[in-house]
Formats: C-alpha cells, sequence, structure tokens
C-alpha cells in the first residue's frame, strides 16, 4: 500500500508538471560518448520539476555493464547524473532509452550518441517513449556477412534449446540409437534440411514456422514407436529423421530477420542456421547419451525401464506439442535477434526525428511591458528584449495617433527609438568583462502560442496591441564561462521584468525588479557546443582476420580428412561440423585487421562510401557555426576542395537560415547519411556516390526553440587530397524540407 501510494504521488507530480513542460521546461538531456571502443560516458541532465524521486535513469541493452560509481551534481534548474558503462561490441543496431520510476506524461527527452568513428546521432523522444533504435554500424561486406553468419549460428543453436519440441526430438533420436545412433540421425535430420534449403532458395516460397514444428511433433511420435520395437526391426528410423528435417528446414527463412528492403534471406544464412542446430542436437545428443549410460551402468533395471517410460512420455508429450501448436497457431521466434517495440513516434532516423517543428523554452507574458530573453550560444550571445509599445510609448516620446494606428511610414523611426531604449538600459558582461553589442535587428511582432513572429509585410500597428523585438548581438571568442545581463533602470514604479537565459541545453527563468536587476547564466553544460572541425584522413581498406576461427576451420578440414580416410568417420565428422559452427561464433574473438596493398583513396561498397561521408559531411556543416566568416572558410576548407568550397557556404546560408524567425540562423544538431544508393570508382583515387542526408537544426528566438529539417538527395563527389578526404562537387537532384 506505501509503495502505491509513493508511486501515486511522484506520478501526480509529473501530472501537475505537464503544462508547464509543454511550454517552459526542458526536456532531460541524455549524452552518451565514447570515449574507447565499447567504453560510454553517460551524462543526462534532469530538470527540477521532476522530483528527485521520480529521477530517470538511461536505459541501455542488456549487454552493458555500469562502472564505478554514478555521481550525481546539483546544478542550477536541475540534476546533473554521469555514469560511466562499458558495453562490448558498442550501440550500434541496439536500443537506448530512458526509464522513469512511473509513467512520464509529461516530459521530452533528448538523446544525443557520439561514436569514435565521428558519427553523431540525435534523437528526440516524446514523453510517453521510452526507446530509440541506434542504426546500425558502417561496415564492409566481409564483416557484415560474418556478423550475420555468426547470429545466424547462434540463433540455430537457441532455437533448439529454446524449444521442448526439438528438445523431446532429440531425447527421442538418444533414446533411439544411443550416442552413435543419435549422431546418425542427427547427420540425416540435417541432410533433410539442407535439402530444404534447396528448395526454398528455388522456390522463395517458405513454409509457416507453426507448421514445421507440428512436423517435428509428429516425427518424435514416429521416433518414440521405433524406440518400442527390437533393435532389428528398426528400418525407418532415418527415413523419419531425415523428413523431419526436410518439413522443418522448408521454414527456416522464417526463423531469420528479413533482409533489407524486404527481400529474400540469403542461402548462406540458412546454411549457417542449419549447422548452428545440427551442432546443438550434436553436442546435446551426446551429453544425454553420456548420462544415460551412467545411469543404466549403476542400475540395468532402471535403465530398461526409464528407457521404456521416457519413450512413452515422448509420444505423450508429441501429441500434446502437435495439437497445441495447431490450436495456438503461433511459435516464439528465438533466432532472430531481439529489437525494441516500436514506440509510437519513435523512428529509427537519429536526426531528430519526432522533434517538435516548435516548442517554448520560457514564459510568455503578454500583459507586462518587456520581456527579456538571453540567449548564449558558441561564438554569440544574444539578448532579444519584446517590448509592448503600449507601456513604452510615453518613455520613448511617442504620442498615440488619434485613431489608435501607427503607420508603415512612422515605424522606423518609433523601432530605432526603441533599439536605443534597450541599448541605454541594459549592459551585458561576458566572462567578468562588458561586452560591445551591436543592434541586429529591430522588427514588428506577431505574438501567439506558436512564437513570436516579425512581421513579413508592414501593416499598420494598433499601438495597444503592438510588440516589437529588439535583438543585440554580442560577439565571443567562443562559449562563455558566464554572462550577466543586467537592467540598469525599470519603466514605472513597480515595474517587473521576465528574463530568462537560454543555452543550447536548458533554459531558466526569472523575474527582475529594481532590487534584483540582473540575469546571471553559468556554464555547467554537459559538453562543450563549440564545434571542432578536424580532417578525416584516408585510411587504407583493412581485412578483418579472425584467428580464433581461423583455427577452428583449420580443426574442422583436419576431422574432415580424418574422416574421409575413414578412422572414427562417425565421430570425426560430427567433431568436424560442431567445431566449424563454433568457428563462425567466434569470428568477434581474436580478431586483428590486415591493411590491403590498394591505391589510396579506393571504395568499393556503398557501405564504405557512407561511412566517409558520414565523416565528412559534419565537418561541413560545424564549419558554418562560426559567426567570422574568415574562419568559417578556414574550416570549410578542411573539408571542401576547389571551387565547390564557396557554392556550398552560399547555399547553407540560404537553407539554415530561417528567415520567417527574422533571419535567424539554425545551429546544426545532426547529419545523417540516410542512403548511398550507387558508387564509382575515380580515376587517381576517390569516388562518385549518389546518397541522401538529412540535415536537422535548431534556432532559439524570443523564448521559443525551433527546429528544422532538411532532407537532401544529392550526386557527391570525393576525392582524396594530402592523405585526407575532401568533397569537390555537389550537385542537388532534390530537396525537401522535412520539418
Amino acid at each position: 500500500m506505501r509503495a502505491l501510494l509513493r508511486a501515486f504521488v511522484l506520478l501526480s507530480a509529473l501530472a501537475v508538471a505537464a503544462p508547464a513542460a509543454a511550454d517552459d521546461v526542458p526536456p532531460v538531456q541524455v549524452q552518451l560518448k565514447e570515449r574507447e571502443p565499447g567504453s560510454f560516458l553517460v551524462q543526462w541532465f534532469v530538470p527540477s520539476v521532476i522530483p528527485a524521486q521520480a529521477m530517470p535513469h538511461p536505459e541501455l541493452p542488456t549487454h552493458c555493464r555500469p562502472e564505478g560509481e554514478r555521481v550525481v551534481l546539483a546544478q542550477s534548474g536541475g540534476w546533473l547524473n554521469r555514469q560511466a558503462y562499458r558495453c562490448p561490441g558498442g550501440l550500434a543496431g541496439h536500443a537506448i532509452g530512458i526509464r522513469y520510476p512511473v509513467p512520464n506524461p509529461a516530459i521530452r527527452t533528448v538523446m544525443r550518441l557520439e561514436l569514435l568513428s565521428g558519427e553523431r546521432f540525435a534523437h528526440a523522444l516524446g514523453p510517453m517513449e521510452t526507446g530509440w533504435q541506434v542504426p546500425e554500424a558502417n561496415v564492409g561486406p566481409f564483416t557484415q556477412w560474418s556478423r550475420d553468419a555468426r547470429s545466424s549460428v547462434l540463433g540455430g543453436a537457441r532455437h533448439i534449446v529454446g524449444h521442448w519440441v526439438h528438445v523431446s526430438f532429440l531425447l527421442a533420436l538418444v533414446v533411439l540409437g544411443g550416442a552413435l545412433g543419435s549422431i546418425r540421425l542427427v547427420t540425416a535430420f540435417a541432410v533433410g534440411q539442407l535439402a530444404a534449403v534447396g528448395i526454398t532458395v528455388l522456390l522463395g516460397r517458405p513454409l509457416s514456422a507453426v507448421v514445421a514444428e507440428i512436423c517435428v511433433a509428429v516425427a518424435v511420435v514416429f521416433l518414440a514407436r521405433e524406440a518400442l520395437r527390437s533393435a532389428p526391426q528398426r528400418r525407418r528410423a532415418a527415413g523419419v529423421a531425415a523428413g523431419a528435417g526436410l518439413f522443418h528446414g522448408v521454414a527456416l527463412a522464417a526463423l531469420l530477420p528479413a533482409a533489407p528492403g524486404g527481400g529474400a534471406v540469403s542461402w548462406s544464412q540458412l546454411l549457417v542456421l542449419v549447422l548452428g542446430m545440427d551442432a546443438a542436437l550434436l553436442v546435446l545428443g551426446t551429453m544425454a547419451a553420456s548420462l544415460g549410460r551412467l545411469v543404466t551402468r549403476r542400475s540395468p533395471l532402471a535403465g530398461a525401464r526409464g528407457r521404456a517410460a521416457l519413450t512413452y512420455v515422448l509420444g505423450g508429450t508429441a501429441v500434446a506439442a502437435a495439437l497445441s501448436l495447431a490450436v495456438a497457431g503461433q511459435i516464439g521466434d528465438v533466432a532472430a535477434t531481439p529489437t525494441a517495440p516500436q514506440l509510437p513516434g519513435a523512428g529509427a532516423g537519429p536526426t531528430g526525428a519526432g522533434m517538435p517543428g516548435s516548442r517554448r523554452v520560457a514564459t510568455q507574458r503578454l500583459d507586462i511591458p518587456i520581456q527579456s530573453y538571453l540567449a548564449v550560444e558558441p561564438f554569440e550571445v544574444r539578448h532579444e528584449a519584446l517590448l509592448r509599445l503600449q507601456d513604452l510609448a510615453p518613455e520613448i516620446g511617442v504620442r498615440v495617433p488619434q485613431d489608435g494606428d501607427l503607420a508603415v511610414a512612422a515605424q522606423d523611426e518609433v523601432g530605432q527609438r526603441l533599439a536605443e531604449f534597450v541599448a541605454a538600459r541594459t549592459t551585458v558582461a561576458i566572462d567578468g568583462a562588458p561586452a560591445d553589442g551591436l543592434i541586429d535587428r529591430v522588427s514588428f511582432m506577431t505574438v501567439d502560442p506558436q512564437g513570436v513572429l516579425p512581421r513579413q509585410t508592414p501593416v499598420p500597428e494598433a499601438v495597444d496591441e503592438a510588440f516589437v523585438g529588439v535583438t543585440v548581438v554580442y560577439l565571443t571568442s567562443g562559449m562563455p564561462q558566464n554572462v550577466t545581463l543586467t537592467w540598469e533602470t525599470f519603466p514605472g514604479a513597480g515595474a517587473a521584468i521576465p528574463a530568462t537565459a537560454i543555452d543550447p541545453e536548458s533554459s531558466r527563468s526569472t523575474m527582475l525588479t529594481p532590487e534584483e536587476p540582473a540575469l546571471r547564466w553559468q556554464n555547467e553544460l554537459m559538453e562543450s557546443p563549440v564545434p571542432t572541425v578536424a580532417a578525416v584522413a584516408v585510411e587504407p581498406p583493412e581485412l578483418p582476420v579472425p584467428l580464433l576461427s581461423l583455427l577452428c576451420v583449420g580443426l574442422a578440414i583436419t576431422l574432415l580428412a580424418v574422416a574421409w580416410r575413414g578412422w572414427n568417420r562417425t565421430t570425426s565428422l560430427a567433431t568436424a561440423r560442431v567445431t566449424l559452427a563454433l568457428a563462425f561464433a567466434a569470428t568477434p574473438l581474436a580478431q586483428v585487421s590486415l591493411t590491403l596493398p590498394t591505391s589510396i583513396g579506393r571504395v568499393t561498397s556503398p557501405h564504405q562510401a557512407r561511412r566517409v561521408l558520414a565523416s565528412v559531411l559534419p565537418n561541413v556543416y560545424r564549419a558554418f557555426e562560426f559567426r567570422d566568416e574568415g574562419a568559417a572558410y578556414d574550416r570549410l576548407a578542411v573539408a571542401v576542395t576547389g571551387p565547390t568550397l564557396t557554392d556550398i557556404y552560399l547555399e547553407h546560408q540560404r537553407a539554415m537560415v530561417m528567415e520567417e524567425r527574422g533571419g535567424a540562423r539554425a545551429r546544426v544538431d545532426a547529419v545523417e547519411v540516410t542512403e548511398v544508393r550507387t558508387v564509382e570508382p575515380r580515376e587517381g583515387g576517390g569516388f562518385d556516390a549518389e546518397a541522401s542526408w538529412t540535415v536537422g537544426g535548431t534556432v532559439t528566438h524570443f523564448g521559443h526553440r525551433h527546429f528544422r529539417q532538411n532532407r537532401y538527395d544529392t550526386r557527391v563527389a570525393v576525392v582524396p587530397v594530402d592523405g585526407t578526404w575532401k568533397i569537390e562537387s555537389i550537385e542537388i537532384l532534390e530537396q525537401e524540407r522535412l520539418k
């Protein structure tokens, strides 16, 4: 009862926060950064609107283990949590998310993932969403095939162990033939499955998995019947096992994940799946037969009676299994790699899919003369003042016309007076030193729940309803450590100014008064938002060499040679199959990479081209974060060569500037190369490719955070220059505004 009451209190606290969270509460920020292969530092910032008892925590795949102690730091506006994790094999292809002690009805979560490969992902989770699947890593065809093969061989073994129908089948083989006899029958079962693989590949239409398992259950009944006969009368056991393998094998494709694009499952994957099942049956059959011999030696009578009783139990169990499968019509799939449930709105794209187009991050008051917003970003601090003309007209010497409307011709002068009003009454100190500001924009605004928008076309303004936005920009050399905005004088007696400090991760609101006239911001960011641009080195192609797997393959070949010469043929052949299955299962272990002696810059597959583009393109967009044009060009030259540099610069300026927000520029959060359709090698190295990518960015404007996302279909040329990859040309085939 006490636990139920506690859960109700926590849920009520989150529900009370719902209206605020929709407007002015920052989301939970989760940052995962790979420091070395398989080692991640996870930081998550939780806003103070969430009670400490309802503190969420990141949810990582089951193969991840925490390292060291979790650290919790109290900060203004919330708590910063830090925890190191060890995730062997990484996070690519796995689900990550956020978990609350109680259901979360209100708070959004922004997840960011940075990998050693240079790939960065960002994804927004809605209030009731808990997970997102990280895209698969970009690897070469050999590595991808070896991963699929390992998954298939382990899946085959799990399928045998995980279904009681197969356990009954295995015990029937052991009762029927003992150790050597069970090996022969397992071989017959495997031959039947191999024949079924050929049939499936030719016809391309796998049998239902339910029907296949029913056939295995029926085979157990026939095998139990054969086990009750005397040894000389047993003639059909091998045929029954092979038939069971044939019917089971034509349903194997249903046990593997579908191929990308909905194509047929690879025949090689099916063969390896058969190998995994075969190895599991051989090992378990040998163990069961050895245990049976031990029991028989201690009590021969009990052993004979036990075999007979077990035979009847197996037959009855198989009948029950067949009936239950026929009625239920369902079977679990343990061979396929489990995936996270697809939650509403939680797509697989890593560039912020599902993020709202506009979100309020500060309270909005239409009954107050002045509202003040301090946006702190890399290279720029902006003070945005939203002014209600009706209250400030006497302060700036503006007479209200008799009809109450301010003509278009008079608006420029009024805007200039308001800009001077803000400049004269405010000061900004950055890192302890007074800063000189530049009045960047002055606009008459429309104010609505979707945001504060500048008038695209001037119209006569009703003075009692008019709002004017004044933006003052203070340039910085990087990300400030502290910023203080001070209002020197306040209009009217008892006036107060709602003020909000907004940074790339959070926001904090307060009321400024003549007694407390300063808004202070301290740098407590989880990560530095200052962009880094580093050249992407051309790496020669490498071939992964799994040493342990090669050793197993060599041993399997030796055993096959022994079997070919007739020495312990049955045992040697069975051991060779088990060893070959171990070779596929051990591919990630004791693996080294060999550098191939091919020409520099050669790209042979879409996977490799996508990996190169995923590393070079973020550099291009990070370069545009620099406000100084010369600095932006210098960084851009790290990733772009030739006359394309200027074209790309101008195109980005046009695409990411949000004209409807008064010319504010979007800060790029993530770049995702979604597809590389074709790749053609170029003379002298490099490649031409047709590719698609998305660019997602945010802009903060008068207390609202807006998200923009564009998709580009392009033809791009990438070349090696002085040992680094650079973009030589980009032709935009099609572009689309997604958000």
